[in-house]
Formats: C-alpha cells, sequence, structure tokens
C-alpha cells in the first residue's frame, strides 16, 4: 500500500504460483485466478458503500460489470437483489427519486424479447397482460410522466424495450444511445447522473452474462486504486483490467449468422454460375468472374493490412486468413458489436466493417451481377438458375448496402463527427425497422436498373460501355485530388499503403454510389 495523498492510497496487490518455472502454463492459468478473486472482492465492498452523489463515470462502469458477474446456479433476480441490498446509491435512487429502478434494470439485465412468468419465491413477475409483441412495439413512455410516477408495468416495458434495440444496432453504445432516445422519461436520469450511461454500455456489453470465474481470468495483475475518506471507507477510483468480449445473445448471432450467410450464399452462386459458364464454353466469362472474386480478395486483405499496419505479421497473417476463408464478415460483425477496442488499430472496428463490405460489393457482387446480368441478355438459353443468380447478387448488394448506411447513421460516434448528415433513422423500434426495410428496397431496384442499363449498353458497345466507366473513375480521382480529399482521411498511414488504400478505397466508393446509391461520409 502507498499512500498517494491524505485521501488517496495506491494498492497493488500481486500473486505469483510459478516455483521457479516448474509448474505447467495451463495449471497456472487454472489456479491463479482465485489467488487474485481478493482484490476483486475487495473492488466491490468498497465500490457499494459509495454514496449517489459521489459516483463517477468509473464507477458506472465498475458497477455495471459487477451487475453482470454470474455466479454459478444463481438466477438473475437473486443476482440483483444482492447488489441492491449491498450499492447504497441505488438504494439511495430508488427510495428519493426512481422506485422502480429495480424493476427497469431487472428487465433489462434479463435480456429477453419474451418472458415467462416468475414462480414462486421472491422474484419480480414481468410477465406482460396482453399480447408480449404488442407491448414490445407499443409506444414509449409519455415524457409527461417522471420517473416516480412510473409503474412496474412501464418500468418493464422500458427495460424490456432495450433487447430489440441491440438486434437492430451493432455497436452497444448506439443502442443505449437509442434507448435513451426512445424513452424520454429517462432523460433527466441520464442528465443528471454522469454514472448512469456508463453502467448501462457496461451493461450492453457484457449482456451474455459471464461466469464468475471467467471474469477474474480478466483482472490478474491488474493495476487499480483505492482511496479512502475522512471516515477511513474506501473506494474503487479506477478499474483497469482487460474486459471479455461479451455477445449480445440473439443480435450478435444474428449479424454474425447473417455475414457468415450472405458471404457463403454469395460465394456459392458464383461458383454454381463459374461452373455454369464453363460448362456452356463461356471459359473468358469464367475466367472473368474468378478475377472479380480475386480482386475482391485482394482489396480486403490490402484493408486488413492498413488496418493493422503496426502490429506483427503474424497478427496480419490471421486476419487475411480470415478474408481467405469468408470469416472476416463474422469476425468484423462481432467485434462491432462487442464494442471491441483497440489502440493499435487504424481505424475503430465499425469503419473497419464497412470498408470490408465496400470491398465485398465494389469488387466482386456489382461487377459479377453486371457480367450475370449481360451473359443473361444475350444468351439464347435462358436458364432459370441464371435468373435466380442475379436476384440473389442483387439481394445481397441490396441488403449489405442497407447495412452500411444504417450501421453508419445509428453509430454514436458518427453522428457525433458528422451531425449534419448522419441521424436521418429515427430513434423508434419500428421507424428503425421500416427504414431498412425501405434502404433495402432503394439499393437492390437502384442495384437492378443501372445494372441492366449498363449491360445493354455492353451488348450494343464494349469499348463505349467501358470507356465511359473509366471517364467517370478519371474525373472522380481528379475531382478528389483537386479537392485535396485524396488521402487525408488516412491518419496513420504513410508512404505508399496510404495512396494505394486510397486509390482503391475511393473507386470503391465511386462504385457503390453508381450502382446502389451508397454514401458514406
Amino acid at each position: 500500500m502507498t499512500k498517494i495523498s491524505d485521501s488517496k492510497t495506491r494498492v497493488d496487490y500481486y500473486a505469483e504460483i510459478e516455483l521457479g518455472g516448474y509448474l505447467p502454463r495451463w495449471f497456472i492459468n487454472h489456479e491463479l485466478p482465485k489467488f487474485m478473486s481478493t482484490s476483486t472482492k475487495w473492488q466491490e465492498h468498497f465500490q457499494h458503500q459509495r454514496k449517489l452523489n459521489q459516483l463517477t463515470v468509473e464507477d458506472g462502469k465498475n458497477m455495471g460489470i459487477m451487475l453482470m458477474i454470474k455466479k454459478k446456479e444463481e438466477s438473475v433476480e437473486k443476482r440483483l437483489e444482492a447488489f441492491l441490498s449491498k450499492n447504497e446509491a441505488l438504494q439511495q435512487l430508488k427510495l428519493t427519486r426512481f422506485p422502480q429502478i429495480d424493476v427497469m434494470v431487472l428487465a433489462l439485465l434479463q435480456n429477453k424479447l419474451f418472458h415467462k412468468k416468475a414462480r414462486g419465491g421472491n422474484k419480480v413477475a414481468v410477465e406482460p397482460q396482453n399480447s408480449q409483441l404488442a407491448r414490445i412495439f407499443r409506444s414509449p413512455v409519455s415524457a409527461v410522466r417522471t420517473l416516480n410516477d412510473l409503474t412496474e408495468a412501464e418500468a418493464t416495458k422500458i427495460g424490456r424495450s432495450f433487447k430489440l434495440l441491440l438486434l437492430t444496432t451493432t455497436e452497444p453504445a448506439a443502442a443505449v444511445d437509442a434507448w435513451r432516445l426512445d424513452n424520454k422519461v429517462l432523460v433527466p436520469l441520464f442528465a443528471d447522473h454522469a454514472w448512469f450511461e456508463p453502467m448501462i454500455n457496461a451493461i450492453a456489453k457484457q449482456v451474455s452474462e459471464p461466469s464468475e470465474r471467467a471474469l477474474w481470468k480478466t483482472r490478474i495483475l491488474a493495476d487499480f486504486k483505492l482511496t479512502h475518506s475522512d471516515s477511513l471507507k474506501m473506494r474503487l477510483a479506477s478499474l483497469r483490467s482487460a474486459q471479455l468480449l461479451q455477445s449480445s445473445n440473439l443480435g450478435l448471432k444474428w449479424r454474425v449468422g447473417l455475414g457468415v450467410g450472405l458471404s457463403m450464399m454469395d460465394m456459392i452462386s458464383d461458383s454454381g454460375v463459374i461452373s455454369t459458364y464453363q460448362a456452356s464454353g463461356n471459359t473468358s466469362e469464367a475466367y472473368s468472374l474468378i478475377a472479380m472474386i480475386g480482386s475482391s480478395l485482394a482489396a480486403q486483405i490490402l484493408f486488413t493490412y492498413a488496418q493493422n499496419i503496426k502490429k506483427s505479421k503474424w497478427v496480419k497473417l490471421r486476419e487475411s486468413a480470415f478474408i481467405v476463408t469468408l470469416l472476416k464478415p463474422a469476425v468484423d460483425g462481432y467485434r462491432v458489436a462487442t464494442g471491441h477496442e483497440d489502440k493499435d488499430s487504424t481505424v475503430n472496428p465499425l469503419f473497419e466493417m464497412v470498408m470490408g463490405k465496400m470491398a465485398e460489393l465494389a469488387f466482386e457482387s456489382i461487377p459479377g451481377g453486371l457480367l450475370q446480368a449481360y451473359m443473361f441478355i444475350n444468351s439464347p438459353e435462358k436458364t432459370t438458375f441464371l435468373l435466380i443468380s442475379i436476384l440473389i447478387s442483387t439481394l445481397t448488394t441490396g441488403f449489405a448496402s442497407a447495412m452500411i448506411s444504417y450501421d453508419m447513421d445509428v453509430s454514436v460516434t458518427t453522428r457525433k463527427e458528422v451531425p449534419l448528415f448522419y441521424g436521418y433513422i429515427k430513434d423508434s423500434n419500428t421507424e428503425r425497422g421500416i427504414t431498412f426495410v425501405l434502404l433495402i428496397l432503394l439499393a437492390s431496384l437502384h442495384n437492378l436498373s443501372r445494372t441492366i442499363g449498363t449491360a445493354l449498353l455492353l451488348s450494343v458497345s464494349k469499348e463505349l460501355t467501358f470507356g465511359i466507366i473509366l471517364a467517370e473513375h478519371v474525373l472522380y480521382h481528379l475531382y478528389k485530388i483537386v479537392r485535396r480529399d485524396y488521402v487525408v482521411w488516412l491518419v496513420g498511414l504513410e508512404g505508399g499503403v496510404k495512396y494505394m488504400v486510397a486509390f482503391v478505397a475511393h473507386s470503391a466508393v465511386k462504385v457503390l454510389v453508381d450502382y446502389t446509391g451508397e454514401r458514406v461520409i
């Protein structure tokens, strides 16, 4: 223990059981968390002693992590009841301002769209009386009401609505922001208590409820500080420990599964088309489609190299392996949904995911759809398989384009950085769902219209078609150079890599704008 000031003491806690290197690493990793759990218990104990008016942003993060620590065979209700019985700040908030905070937090922690009725015991019953879907999509609680006036049913509805927002956003912070805007009655809680939003953010990142033992493993050799007041009560001031990357249950599975599914479906359809072309003697078209797939993978590998340029070659190889095995969309979706942070990466996970999708669309899906449309128009045998492949490519392109627009717009970071552009998607669940469907339809129809038009022009004159496309791209790149906007946004890259990434990225954006109407600031 080291005295920092009259009101602050630093505590360093270490445990080492290597015994001169004779113990195997797996045994150390298995047993060391047991020794380190002591320091975490200190942290939890003193955190509970904090008064409501003393809580800070760091306190909110710590309380959120503590609420998500799941002990073996312990229900969510018992966990919350035990937490509230010890935490003086939340007890004070419940008595003075928000009587139903325990009900709302319970519904939020359960993290389910539908709940079964509680049977026996002292569990809080949160089963709605009417249709569950009707209650989920019902309009938010009126802003006229206050936190003190909320009923148990209203508090339950507010807490439960958070799950649906996790399903319709990529980032935990975006879901929290939408939840705040969607429930105006909570605005004073967010505004007056700086710790509340960090607490909900921490819960959103760890909604898969990690086990207590798993969380200890993330706190080995954590460097933390403990401070005390005049009454010698100590509190946690800073927790510097790695957090497990947790999932948002159905929302994360949906995004990861969808990313893998779309990539696989598009690749399978492309493989079928290549096989069909080769069987019919159209080998040049088959090789062209293979080249498009190769260019897409090459562009994604370039972006990945730039993203991990500060890291080791093994990290670069691992990330490249994700690309060639078609797992990159799933990995990106997982990192975004879990709020993954990496200070050594060039851009944040959301932008990395967007760049990967853009490369796949611009260099594979859109050119491949154009080639297939051209072949269908000029083929004497217009098979159903070729038509279905064109429609799959169109819908995949529209869906991926809509996801780019949606993910960028609902991101809290992009809304703060570019408020004049982002924010066109409303914050309620129903409006977000409708907007997403319309984005898919607009992008798909735009893509189909432009693809058919270009394919018809290509049938008339290949030279004229490629000449127009090349001229458009040259003018676009010159326009960016004249505006001095060609590489200025590539912070962290230097030399030839910067200009290669800029050239590929601008080319991809041009294709997306032309064939989907996509626009990314």
